[in-house]
């Protein structure tokens, strides 16, 4: 019997999940004639091609895909790569303003709101992030059900009536219920669907694809801080932000044109599918998932305010996080490639050590270094880019595909808790303990969460360690 590079099942009349060996480049690439109606013509077709094993080996990875229709990825052709585009325009809006937060609290902080706490006015933009993804626990089972394109609908029409109440905005409770609930809500409706739709037409193409996707997300951050800064100066807060409302109801539109479902509609049978946590891969990569974001968007929020508290101007602040932004950009797109080549989780473990090295090494001895801080937002938005556009992957390749948007919905409304907290808390740490307490305490959950992607990776492999294995 022919074998791949590296390893072997036990035989092929054996389940998937029964094999003693969970390292994926074993199995064989040719079957018996007797077996070839259980696996798919071109078995296996993806590293990452995943079954559903049974509950009580619900910790074990396989990698051969049953012969289901819903199973069957184009990965690739004209509509594949339009909801691709539909998704980029769709996170540029929503995650390319998460990632741009940090321009609007500070100048929440010395315009409108400068008699308030930097940790009173860190929970506007949290809000703003927890609703744009807690809610998607709503979302995902609805997507599933219904299809994207009256959620899209009913997202841009939230969003884009959030940003223009927005402008009329000048009391803490306004931008609280404007932009923290409204525009939050109307992003959760927003990016669920941007991320639940590309992982139903692709699988060996999907760490790619959804790179591709999440870089709309980098290249918003880019753009969008260039816009504020310009439009603060010139033509003042209010058209500065009905401009931004203009912006995002363009991508909007593109996005409800273009993103489709590949799978019938009515699969979802629950909102919430508590089991999903049965499934220790699923559970580690949803914790790990949730101090990485905690990571992330306290460093995005917090990241201008740092620049200039450590005396530098706010137009260094606006560079530097577009800097950051454009690395991180680049990282998706080069990230995405790479993981589909070895391994989504193997590859975000080594983009999470990359970013941690980069918080300890030069941000924290370095931070008061103009240089230092263009180096360090050079190589941590190489190694960011992932954090957010893998995470997507990595959930996707332990699901079927019918359950891909109630995946997505479990976890980030669970990780929402993560963006809530993260900014206070930071801009508390920043008050009372310093920067560079700061600066440590977010190094160390990216430790933290580099220790839980092992574990769903030792998880995967059945609690058997391969380090050569493609997970």
């Amino acid at each position: 019997m022919q074998k791949s590079a590296t390893a072997s099942v036990q035989e092929p009349a054996q389940e998937p999940w029964q094999s003693t060996s969970t390292s994926v480049a074993e199995y064989p690439t040719s079957y018996p004639t007797g077996h070839i109606s259980n696996f798919d013509e071109e078995a296996p077709r993806s590293a990452f091609s995943v079954v559903e094993p049974p509950a009580e080996l619900s910790t074990l990875t396989t990698h051969l895909t049953g012969h289901s229709a819903d199973d069957t990825f184009p990965d690739g052709g004209l509509q594949a790569w339009c909801v691709v585009a539909g998704s980029f325009c769709l996170l540029m809006g929503t995650f390319g303003v998460m990632n741009t937060t940090g321009i609007l609290q500070n100048y929440f902080a010395t315009h409108q709101l400068a008699s308030y706490s930097p940790s009173a006015v860190g929970w506007i933009p949290g809000l703003f992030t927890f609703f744009g993804l807690s809610i998607s626990v709503q979302v995902g089972p609805m997507f599933d059900r219904y299809g994207p394109r009256g959620i899209l609908i009913a997202g841009t029409i939230c969003y884009v009536t959030g940003f223009i109440l927005l402008a009329e905005s000048h009391l803490y409770w306004h931008f609280v219920l404007t932009f923290g609930v409204l525009s939050g809500t109307g992003a959760a409706l927003l990016s669920t669907v941007a991320l639940a739709s590309v992982p139903q037409w692709f699988d060996r193409k999907a760490a790619l694809a959804i790179g591709i996707s999440m870089s709309g997300a980098g290249l918003g951050g880019v753009i969008f801080p260039f816009v504020l800064r310009a439009g603060f100066s010139n033509i003042g807060y209010k058209w500065t932000i009905r401009l931004m409302a203009l912006l995002v109801l363009i991508l909007g539109v593109l996005g409800t044109v273009l993103v489709k479902a590949r799978l019938p509609k009515g699969r979802s049978k629950s909102t919430i599918n508590l089991r999903s946590l049965q499934d220790a891969r699923f559970t580690w990569l949803t914790f790990g998932i949730f101090a990485l974001e905690l990571e992330v968007f306290a460093g995005l929020g917090l990241y201008p305010t740092y620049v200039v508290m450590q005396g530098f101007s706010t137009n260094t602040s606006v560079v530097l996080l577009a800097v950051l932004n454009v690395a991180s950009t680049i990282g998706r797109l080069v990230a995405g490639g790479v993981a589909d080549r070895f391994g989504r989780i193997n590859t975000q473990t080594g983009l999470i050590s990359l970013g941690a090295l980069a918080v300890f090494v030069i941000w924290l001895p370095f931070g008061n270094s103009l240089a230092g801080l263009y180096v360090f937002s050079v190589i941590f938005g190489l190694a960011s880019g992932s954090f957010l556009s893998l995470a997507p992957a990595c959930i996707g390749q332990i699901s079927r595909a019918s359950e891909v948007g109630g995946r997505f919905g479990l976890t980030y409304s669970i990780v929402s808790f993560a963006t809530l907290i993260c900014i206070p808390i930071g801009g508390e740490m920043l008050d009372k303990v310093g920067k560079r307490a700061m600066v440590a305490y977010l190094g160390s959950v990216l430790i933290v969460s580099l220790g839980l992607f092992v574990m769903a990776r030792w998880a995967c492999l059945s609690y058997r360690w391969r380090w050569q294995a493609k997970i």
